[in-house]
């Protein structure tokens, strides 16, 4: 792709056009087509909390979300910036793997990104606390600076995350238990259940298997810049089997959910999703080794997740 500049002063069309090309490369910059992963947890915790409360505050409701969709952009900005070096030497990147290539592609330098990535962060950090004030909800400072930590450091040094096997481990949580028990909280003021904490096992389990099988992808490119995802320390074989028992997991944790808590069986929409899981299984199993037969099921994945979310949050409503 031109230089960014370049296209905006060479570019003969309207100013609406113009716009409308900047913002097509911030979507693409902020991986914005990846922001299920904050908004299904976060929209959980609050369909978790309209079943037990029977409340739900709709301006509360979109402060959240904007609020973690800004922290997300930040954290994806902050990883191409910090990850450039690893994504320079990926000759197998995808739209799923490898980052969003804006500073590859030379689209947008690095400074721009690294400034964006600070002016998201700012922006969700405000929100927060402009909810914090709003509740008098104090436990959410705690969360922010979870979130910010997990988020941040997952490529930043000194603690970098993904360059030591923890990457699934931050992704699990931020995208699972803590978006869950932040947007609960939120809405009823308190934590007083265990349910929004376990009802985020399957999707913090399915949304760290989408990162764990994008580093397939990455595995060469990740061995040179030493960065030691667990693809990398485990290898492909073991990691696409331990990648096949988290999907299985992923509905065992569903129906032990609903067995110990007495849920209600609208909870199990999601099994309705498991033929999905069985097509990507079989994929995974076949394909490992090959990294152009294995895209469907990255895809797959990312769909998994997004369509097994919105079930359990219809179910819980519904409920």
């Amino acid at each position: 792709m031109a230089d960014y500049k370049t296209s905006i002063k060479t570019s003969k069309y309207s100013s609406e056009s113009k716009f409308i090309f900047k913002l097509l490369i911030w979507i693409r910059a902020v991986r914005a087509p990846f922001f299920t992963a904050s908004i299904i947890p976060l929209s959980l915790g609050m369909a978790i909390a309209w079943y037990e409360g029977q409340v739900f505050n709709p301006i509360l409701g979109i402060m959240t979300l904007i609020s973690g969709v800004a922290i997300h952009a930040g954290t994806n900005l902050a990883n191409d910036y910090f990850d450039e070096e690893a994504d320079n030497i990926n000759e197998f990147y995808s739209q799923f793997n490898g980052g969003s290539r804006i500073i590859q592609d030379q689209v947008l330098p690095s400074s721009h990104i690294i400034k964006a990535s600070i002016a998201s962060y700012f922006i969700g950090i405000l929100l927060a606390i402009l909810l914090i004030f709003l509740t008098n909800g104090y436990l959410l400072i705690l969360f922010l600076i979870i979130a910010i930590g997990l988020g941040f450091f997952y490529t930043a040094i000194p603690v970098q995350f993904s360059y030591h096997g923890m990457g699934e481990i931050a992704v699990f949580v931020g995208f699972g238990p803590l978006g869950v028990l932040s947007a609960y909280y939120i809405q009823l003021g308190h934590i007083n259940s265990v349910i929004p904490f376990f009802a985020s096992i399957p999707i913090a389990i399915l949304i760290a298997m989408v990162l764990f099988l994008n580093e397939f992808q990455d595995f060469e490119a990740d061995l040179k810049a030493n960065k030691r995802t667990l693809v990398v320390i485990l290898g492909k074989k073991k990691s696409a089997i331990i990648y096949q028992i988290g999907l299985i997991l992923t509905y065992s944790s569903l129906l032990l959910l609903l067995l110990i808590l007495k849920l209600p069986l609208l909870v199990l929409l999601p099994v309705i999703s498991f033929p999905l899981a069985l097509k990507i299984i079989k994929i995974v199993r076949t394909n490992y080794l090959n990294i152009n037969e294995l895209l469907p099921a990255n895809g797959q994945t990312i769909a998994l997740h997004f369509i097994f979310g919105l079930l359990i949050i219809v179910g819980f409503i519904l409920a």
